[in-house]
């Protein structure tokens, strides 16, 4: 085989892969959806609660989420379930792409202004010792609602 075959070979060959990487990534990115729900576990709550009321301390969880989704006007919705405080005490505070901070306790909602095909920000949760994990089977777990308006 010559040279100049297997130049055109080699050509070929990157043209059809660029082909199917492309024609992969169109379909993924073009099926975006408008709204997402998770259901994130925090582990072992009910034992760091018990150790952070021994030594008077706060528990905390910090976790990222990184969604592909329509750009747009972003309701986000945040809550735990699993979990009693007095008076919903904790804090949740999420830290959107651009390093907005936004901050609240009990069931919080905001509104984000997005422009990417992609949902990220990060979640800081900070539980006080106070807080107790209700009886049940399952570990508390922060519920995360996201929709496009």
């Amino acid at each position: 085989m010559r040279w100049s075959k297997t130049l055109a070979l080699i050509f070929l060959l990157s043209l059809l892969s660029s082909a199917l990487v492309a024609s992969v990534g169109i379909s993924y990115w073009s099926s975006l959806r408008p709204d997402m729900h998770a259901e994130i576990r925090l582990d072992n709550a009910e034992s760091l609660l018990k150790f952070g009321n021994a030594v008077n301390k706060n528990v905390t969880y910090d976790f990222d989420l990184f969604w592909p989704m329509k750009p747009g006007l972003t309701s986000l919705s945040l809550h735990i379930e699993g979990i009693a405080c007095n008076n919903e005490n904790y804090k949740i505070t999420v830290v959107t792409m651009n390093g907005r901070q936004l901050e609240g306790s009990g069931r919080v909602e905001f509104d984000i202004e997005r422009k990417d095909p992609f949902l990220y920000f990060h979640v800081h949760l900070n539980l006080p010792s106070s807080c107790t994990v209700l009886p049940g089977k399952n570990d508390p777990v922060v519920v995360i609602d996201a929709k496009v308006k």
